[in-house]
């Protein structure tokens, strides 16, 4: 019996698409931005944003290095942005009711240039990450998924059983990390919906 449910948050909650970013950064002068960062594939710069092992100006420098000398922090910004599209105001509706009868949880590879972006965002409508019991952000916990820990202590604090709780995130690798910890995983993609996975489905409310 399900008992706990862990979100993602982009591909999950809020509407995200790499190749944005990708696009941009090449309008702004790097070459071959989509072998640096991607969906599926991340270079170390990236990975040590997210696990919060490096500041944003630090970030910032060393994308410089691969960018026209003209280009300001401000575009550097707005290009690692540019994935982030947007979200559903249903989805915050819907977690609301879902917390009212299960134990919820945030758990996200993000940065704080992203957090930034999207919490001021999201912030308008409600407070954000007071939706959930507890939220864990890779750049906050100094690790990022698929790594195990980051699962584990998540689990291991709020004492959660891994055949009582459910996982949901958008990419493969993620679900395969959280099924080999015995943890219960939902797969969303080909363009579903965390609204069809719950309404439609009816696995949950």
């Amino acid at each position: 019996m399900i008992k706990n449910i862990i979100f993602d948050f982009g591909g999950v909650i809020y509407n995200i698409d790499h190749g944005l970013s990708q696009k941009a950064f090449e309008d702004l002068g790097a070459i071959n931005f989509k072998q640096l960062y991607g969906h599926q594939v991340q270079t170390g710069l990236f990975e040590r944003l997210e696990r919060g092992e490096i500041q944003a100006q630090d970030f910032r420098n060393s994308l410089q290095e691969i960018l026209p000398v003209n280009i300001t922090n401000q575009q550097i910004d707005d290009a690692w942005n540019a994935l982030l599209i947007g979200f559903d105001k249903r989805k915050l509706e819907l977690l609301k009711a879902i917390g009212k009868n299960y134990r919820i949880f945030l758990l996200s590879n993000t940065n704080i240039i992203h957090y930034n972006r999207f919490i001021a965002e999201l912030n308008i409508y409600t407070d954000f990450r007071s939706l959930f019991e507890d939220v864990w952000l890779s750049h906050e916990k100094k690790m990022r998924k698929p790594e195990k820990e980051f699962y584990l202590k998540l689990m291991e604090k709020h004492l959660l059983l891994a055949k009582e709780t459910l996982f949901i995130d958008d990419l493969d690798i993620n679900i395969e990390s959280a099924k080999k910890l015995g943890i219960q995983t939902y797969y969303l993609n080909n363009g579903q919906s965390m609204l069809d996975l719950f309404y439609n489905n009816k696995l949950i409310i």
